[in-house]
């Protein structure tokens, strides 16, 4: 059936030269082996382990999720290397197949170069050595001995998954291979998409019935593997087995293995979304019935009054991201990667509390999303801007000042500031997610929410790109909605930070994830536009028919499948921007030729006046190839493996 892949320790690479160096042998060390699980206490490190291999999503340099898109964009100004931000490098076109950039495979380039939880391929030799000896341990019942071995099936299968989605077609690593196996079955092969869809499938299914529901003791137990975990990623893994790039997909039809067959299938089949959908509505219904629900922020009592409705929207957003406790739309989370001090300063715009005093040197973000993404956001109507015939599309890049006095805008805006016009009347999801010149920034601190910080990014401002060499937006935005609202800023160091999760799956992304396949399997329906328009509802927007027939210049869009996949895309851009979903959401869907090739935009942020400061500026060209949705494997991997074709194109 399948070659088995073995992985361990590069010592035993002298012994089989044509070994990798993360893909070799398991040594024979039965007296450690006896000793890892010779008792509950150990075993569990032993588990925990296995967790530790999960990618850190939190982690700006080594996600590529993060800056490998158009999400984000760093300033020129700071000198990265390609080896503090491999990331950024690959979306600037560096990636190669001499020394791959973030290399997943190998373990290189941020791969994991300073961290072998990073290298997956171990990670799935350490699942499987778990799994060989987990039974052996004298000390625990059986019930949580086969509960532990579900966790540690599952996490094999999401690291064969997070390969895939980099790779392409990989090999399928069932079993760890013997010391002194032959060196011809050490060298191993791709398969095709289809098996190993279906090998991760399979160990989902099978560890599923071991699974507890949910964590029992949330503060010990979040971020573990659990029914709800599994069936949610379960749900994610075959909505992407159904999507494009990897059903129906002709560009591959001369890729194939040593026996001619095709690593891709170039059928287009409707199964695939009618399984995923299944598996979207079953993830669904167990996380409800387990008490999950869409996070709505409850304003604290120390508020002096209530806040704006359109303040409850914006928190509710930044809430659903960065509440650790008692948050019920998260699914799971990796607790292994917290937004710390340093993540959370790298996303945190104002220097100070004062728009013209520059005191703190642990902030001043420099993860700066594009105007790109700004653009994506819909009007305070709930549609595109270029769709809304009652928004000025055509002055969006034109200066407006906000009234003074009370407005409508006081709470979003400053009053008296000017700034451009694409900053008025959006949707609250604009305000919970962006910081930007002449917007506010509501903070825990806050009793009334018009005293929201006032964020003046033009030089002199206390967001301005002059503040510091380094530390400042490129691009004149900040993305607000990975900051916690409970964080304190004060002078020189003083930055206390509320540190939070990594989320891997929240609730909201799983109703996308249903919305999307069922509008595949059949098109528009009722179902559909009910988890779309709960979203919706919770960033204080109207349905999607009725927000479509009142305002857009295409009032019928919704009522198409074409269409309708038109706004669940957008859906997915605005509702989980930031959230590293969009970069792999523009390889499964085989658009990112079309979006990626467009030029990456910001202000002109070091110019003092607005009619300046608001010029856009071409931070980048990018140019996104066919070979660009994988990962190319480097020229020293293929030179050791004779059996393992390089990415196709690369």
């Amino acid at each position: 059936m399948k070659r088995i892949l073995n992985i361990g320790l590069a010592v035993v690479a002298l012994l089989l030269g044509s070994c990798n160096k993360y893909m070799d042998i398991v040594p024979d060390n039965i007296a450690e082996l006896e000793q890892a699980f010779s008792m509950r206490a150990m075993a569990e490190r032993y588990l925990f382990t296995c967790y530790s291999y999960i990618p850190r999503g939190n982690d700006l340099q080594r996600n590529p999720a993060l800056l490998s898109g158009d999400e984000f964009w760093l300033n020129s100004m700071s000198n990265y290397s390609q080896s503090d931000y491999p990331n950024w490098y690959i979306a600037m076109g560096a990636q190669n197949t001499n020394s791959p950039l973030l290399n997943y495979w190998d373990g290189n380039n941020q791969g994991g170069s300073s961290d072998d939880h990073i290298r997956l391929w171990r990670g799935i030799r350490d699942c499987n050595i778990f799994l060989e000896n987990i039974y052996n341990v004298r000390d625990m019942d059986e019930m949580e001995i086969k509960r532990w071995a579900a966790e540690v099936t599952f996490l094999k299968a999401y690291f064969h998954y997070y390969l895939l989605r980099m790779y392409g077609p990989i090999p399928i690593v069932e079993e760890n291979t013997a010391v002194f196996e032959d060196p011809n079955n050490v060298n191993f092969e791709r398969q095709s998409i289809d098996e190993v869809f279906a090998y991760i499938v399979s160990k989902i299914d099978g560890a599923m019935p071991d699974l507890m529901v949910d964590v029992m003791q949330p503060v010990q137990e979040n971020g573990r593997v659990t029914q709800i975990v599994a069936k949610a990623m379960k749900a994610e893994i075959l909505v992407t087995a159904a999507s494009p790039l990897f059903n129906g997909n002709s560009d591959y039809v001369s890729y194939t293995n040593a026996d001619n067959q095709p690593l891709f299938n170039a059928a287009l089949s409707m199964e695939k979304w009618q399984a995923a959908a299944t598996a979207c509505r079953e993830a669904i219904e167990t996380a409800q019935a387990a008490g999950k629900s869409l996070y709505k922020w409850i304003p604290p009592t120390t508020m002096i009054t209530r806040p704006q409705q359109s303040t409850i929207h914006q928190m509710s957003i930044r809430q659903a991201v960065t509440e650790r406790s008692n948050n019920p739309e998260s699914l799971w989370v990796n607790n292994r990667s917290t937004a710390n001090q340093s993540h959370q300063g790298h996303a945190y715009m104002p220097r100070s509390i004062d728009p013209a005093r520059i005191t703190n040197q642990q902030t001043g973000g420099f993860m700066a999303p594009t105007i790109n993404i700004a653009l994506a956001f819909y009007s305070k109507n709930g549609v595109p801007i270029e769709e809304d015939y009652t928004y000025n599309y055509a002055g969006r890049f034109e200066l407006r000042t906000v009234p003074l006095g009370s407005s409508p805008y006081q709470y979003d805006l400053i009053p008296g500031h000017t700034t451009v016009g694409m900053h008025f009347d959006r949707e609250d999801r604009f305000y919970g997610s962006l910081s930007f010149d002449g917007g506010r920034y509501f903070m825990n601190n806050h009793t009334d929410d018009i005293l929201a910080y006032a964020i003046n990014a033009r030089p002199g401002g206390n967001a301005a790109a002059t503040n510091s060499p380094t530390r400042y937006s490129g691009t004149g935005y900040t993305p607000k909605k990975l900051v916690s609202y409970f964080n304190v800023i004060g002078d020189g160091q003083a930055f206390s930070t509320y540190t939070y999760p990594y989320v891997m799956m929240r609730l909201g992304n799983l109703y996308l994830l249903y919305a999307e396949a069922l509008n595949e399997v059949n098109g528009p329906s009722a179902e559909i536009f009910q988890y779309l328009d709960a979203l919706r509802e919770r960033s204080g927007l109207r349905g999607v028919i009725e927000s479509w027939s009142d305002y857009s210049i295409n009032p019928n869009k919704p009522n198409s499948q074409e269409g309708l996949r038109e706004i669940i895309h957008r859906e997915r851009t605005i509702e989980l921007a930031f959230e590293s979903q969009r970069f792999w959401d523009l390889r499964r869907w085989k658009t990112a030729q079309e979006v990626l090739n467009t030029p990456i935009y910001g202000w002109d942020i070091r110019q003092n006046t607005a009619q300046t400061y608001y010029r856009r500026v071409v931070m980048f060209t990018r140019t996104f190839t066919q070979r660009d949705y994988f990962w190319p494997i480097s020229i020293n991997e293929l030179r050791r493996n004779d059996k393992l074709l390089q990415s196709p194109l690369w």
